[in-house]
Parts: structure tokens; C-alpha cells; sequence
């Protein structure tokens, strides 16, 4: 893996072929320096491994306090740099929503465009449990928030033990950044932008996402003229990236 910088976006570089540009899920650490950011970034660059020259990036550090539109915008001017025209954008939850801004607002930008385990808003659920990860970090209260909201993805309803887990939860440093990012995502609305998505759109989640309800999708997929909607069987927000129907599914899309 090959450290870049895209204009404001650290990113992490591998793989031949045309660019794409991968909007990962959120992380508790900023940047793509860290030992987290780069097995994510194996992870995910690993599907499409000799097709795509793929550059994952991560928010960076140093936000100020902004919107969707805002952090859409800094993606632009990331693939400005990649110099190449248009390009292939894959977005993964909270990386998607930032990706869907993106497309909306800068369609000269996104050649395809791949959502994963995202939807065109925040359900009121997901919202209530960013929103407390966010006010505990303000409060600083990291440690608390990280385990709140890693429990919340595996236990239903179970992000309140997070207080009892977080003495477990290791160094957790300054997280600011991602309380910013909480705060963008949970204004972002598909249906409020002012662009319309006119890149050819493939939207895919696990029928057991518990963040993104099947009725949500189909909203999704009704503001994306055209485009096609995947949902895989027995798989969940985290576990329908490793599940190979997806894979053969983007590849396919993705080769057009």
C-alpha cells in the first residue's frame, strides 16, 4: 500500500487499472497511517484486486465543523488530483453517504457509482445512536463512545453497556474528527440535495442490516434514477462485505 495525498485526502494507494475512489465506513482513528486503516483498506481493495487502481481514504484529520456538501466537496477535489477525468466511486455506510453527496452535487466527477450498507438518510434509530456517540465524545467521553457504538452494531439496542465496557476500550486519542463527521451524516438527505444522482448506481446491504431497512433501500433506489438494488441474504451491515455474491456483483458492474 502506497500512502498518497489527493488534494485535502489522505488516502492509500494499490492495485493496476483505472482509479476508484473508496469511501470507507467510519473509523475511531483519522487518517490512513494507522495499523486499523490499513487492514481496512486491504479489506476492501482486495475485491477488486487487478481491475482498479484503488485509493481508500479516511476523513482526515483537522475538520472544522462542516456539512455533507462540504466533505462531498473535498472528495471532488480529490479526484481533481487523481488527474484522470471522471472516476468510479465505491461507499461504504457513512463513506456512502459522503458518496451519494458527491455525485448529487459534482456529477462530472463520478463515473459509476457502488453504495454499500448505506441509504439515502440516517434511520431515526442510527441517527438517536451516532448522535450519543457524538454528545459522549464532546463530553470526553471517547472511550465510552467507541464501545457504545461497537456494541451497538452487534447487540440490538445494546450500545447503553458501553459504559460498562469502556475501562476495556485502549487509548482512544483525540476523536473530534469523527464526532464531525457523526454531526454531517446525520443532517445528509438524499431527497434534499439539489443535484439529482446521474451516474448509473449499484445499491447493495445485507437483508439482515439492521441500520438500513428494506424500505429505506427502495427509497434509495427510487432517487437514483436507474439504478439497480442487490440485497444478499443472511447478511448483515459489516457481514455482507465478505459475502462473494457481492464481489462477482460489483466486479461485474463496475466492468460495465
Amino acid at each position: 500500500m502506497e500512502r498518497v495525498q489527493l488534494g485535502p485526502v489522505p488516502a492509500l494507494a494499490t492495485g493496476d487499472g483505472p482509479p476508484l475512489l473508496y469511501l470507507g465506513g467510519l473509523l475511531p482513528t483519522a487518517g490512513v497511517d494507522g495499523r486499523l486503516a490499513l487492514r481496512s483498506a486491504e479489506f476492501s481493495a482486495r475485491p477488486l484486486a487487478g481491475m482498479r487502481r484503488v485509493f481508500y481514504t479516511n476523513r482526515r484529520s483537522g475538520l472544522a465543523s462542516g456539512t455533507m456538501a462540504d466533505l462531498a466537496r473535498e472528495h471532488a477535489e480529490a479526484i481533481d488530483a487523481i488527474d484522470t477525468g471522471p472516476v468510479d466511486v465505491v461507499g461504504v455506510s457513512t463513506g456512502g453517504s459522503i458518496a451519494q453527496q458527491l455525485a448529487a452535487d459534482h456529477p462530472g466527477a463520478v463515473r459509476r457509482l457502488v453504495l454499500v450498507s448505506t441509504g439515502c438518510r440516517l434511520s431515526p434509530g442510527t441517527r438517536r445512536l451516532q448522535s450519543g456517540v457524538a454528545a459522549e465524545i464532546r463530553a470526553g467521553n471517547g472511550r465510552r463512545a467507541l464501545a457504545s457504538v461497537a456494541v451497538g452494531i452487534v447487540v440490538p439496542g445494546g450500545e447503553s453497556l458501553g459504559r460498562f465496557l469502556a475501562p476495556f476500550v485502549g487509548n482512544v486519542g483525540d476523536l473530534s474528527d469523527l464526532a464531525r463527521t457523526i454531526d454531517a451524516e446525520d443532517g445528509f438527505d438524499l431527497a434534499r440535495c439539489d443535484g439529482t444522482i446521474a451516474a448509473p448506481t449499484l445499491i447493495a446491504a445485507g437483508s439482515r442490516d439492521r441500520f438500513y431497512s428494506r424500505r429505506l433501500l427502495e427509497e434509495t433506489q427510487q432517487l437514483i434514477p436507474g439504478s439497480a438494488l442487490l440485497r444478499v441474504p443472511r447478511r448483515g451491515h459489516l457481514t455482507v462485505m465478505a459475502a462473494p455474491r457481492l464481489t462477482a456483483t460489483m466486479r461485474g458492474f463496475l466492468s460495465g
